[in-house]
């Protein structure tokens, strides 16, 4: 597996992505709307309001790997510090069109621990809406799962 960096513009700062994976042979929309998940995972945008903002709906909720619902409320901010992006692999990434602005995207994410060949497994599936021309995720829900 090789990693690449991928490079966008979030707001009116360029930022660049590391994945990791094969040859990303996928639809336009399916590579957005990669992105905007992988930004989803550094601790750069997890960490600050204005960013989150700029990619969660106002009414955007989760169901939570550990059973609980979460619900944004504007000024948000996910603190990240002990899991950095880096520590993380997605894979089996698809989106599906639910109509002519709402996707489904689902993956799977392997979460490397520092502790040797200690890792932690997940399904994860979010609905992105375009507002205007702008992509926000309105609901996710992530699922813990056994080694596939």
């Amino acid at each position: 597996m090789r990693t690449k960096n991928r490079t966008f513009l979030l707001s009116e700062y360029m930022y660049s992505i590391p994945y990791r994976g094969g040859d990303m042979e996928k639809s336009l929309l399916e590579k957005q709307i990669f992105d905007l998940e992988c930004l989803l995972l550094q601790p750069f945008v997890r960490r600050s309001a204005e960013k989150i903002a700029e990619l969660l709906a106002e009414d955007f909720f989760e169901f939570c790997s550990s059973g609980k619902v979460y619900r944004y409320k504007k000024g948000d901010v996910f603190d990240d510090v002990n899991t950095p992006a880096a520590d993380r692999e997605i894979t089996d990434f698809t989106v599906r069109e639910l109509s002519c602005d709402t996707v489904l995207a689902t993956y799977k994410i392997i979460q490397n621990h520092k502790t040797p060949n200690q890792k932690t497994y997940s399904l994860r599936s979010s609905v992105w809406k375009c507002f205007n021309g702008q992509w926000k995720i309105i609901f996710h829900q992530g699922t813990l799962t056994e080694k596939p």
